[in-house]
């Protein structure tokens, strides 16, 4: 295995372990302070991602699939509400 190959595994292992363990302690604070799981906002992640995703694939254009997956997952409110 190329030394090169070896750092850059190490280093995506750290950063993976980095995101589990501020999750982790972001659900702990949460329901530490509110003694209640709040899961919404994971919720709207993955709806985000799924759908740019998704739009990805129909467009194969990826300024268009950020465009797109926009209004479903309610990141801006709709107009004149």
């Amino acid at each position: 295995m190329p030394t090169t190959l070896l750092v850059v595994q190490i280093l995506n292992g750290l950063q993976l372990g980095v995101i589990l363990f501020l999750i982790a302690a972001g659900l702990t604070l949460v329901f530490g302070v509110m003694n209640f799981v709040n899961l919404a906002h994971g919720v709207q992640y993955m709806l985000g991602a799924y759908l740019a995703v998704m739009f990805y694939g129909l467009t194969e254009n990826f300024a268009a699939a950020l465009v797109l997956f926009i209004r479903p997952t309610g990141l801006f409110p709709a107009q004149g509400r």
